[in-house]
């Protein structure tokens, strides 16, 4: 468990530049698989699913921010394009920045 806390404090603290379950397994000096193993035996989801809740909670933080391009929200975020970015909305978000804009 406190293998567990420390990944969520970690994966809090840097998902937005860091969204690669190895990255916070070589943090905590473990393989990755033994840390999404630990994981889903206290949560009953993997590490990357985590990875990607604090990251979609910091995108939508940021797409809230109308004075944001979403340009400057993909650079803030670490990816390497837009078009990245999009997809990366799409499958965490459920939309793109741009619908999700719409709608809010």
């Amino acid at each position: 468990a406190r293998i567990f806390l420390k990944f969520l404090s970690f994966a809090q603290q840097h998902c937005i530049e860091k969204r690669e379950v190895a990255f916070y397994a070589s943090e905590l000096c473990i393989t990755p698989k033994y840390l999404s193993q630990i994981c889903y035996a206290v949560s009953h989801q993997p590490a990357s699913t985590w990875i990607e809740y604090y990251a979609a909670y910091e995108i939508i933080h940021l797409l809230n921010d109308q004075h944001l391009t979403l340009t400057e929200i993909a650079d803030r975020m670490s990816f390497c394009s837009n078009s990245h970015f999009t997809r990366y909305c799409k499958r965490v978000i459920g939309m793109s920045p741009t619908e999700y804009r719409e709608k809010r």
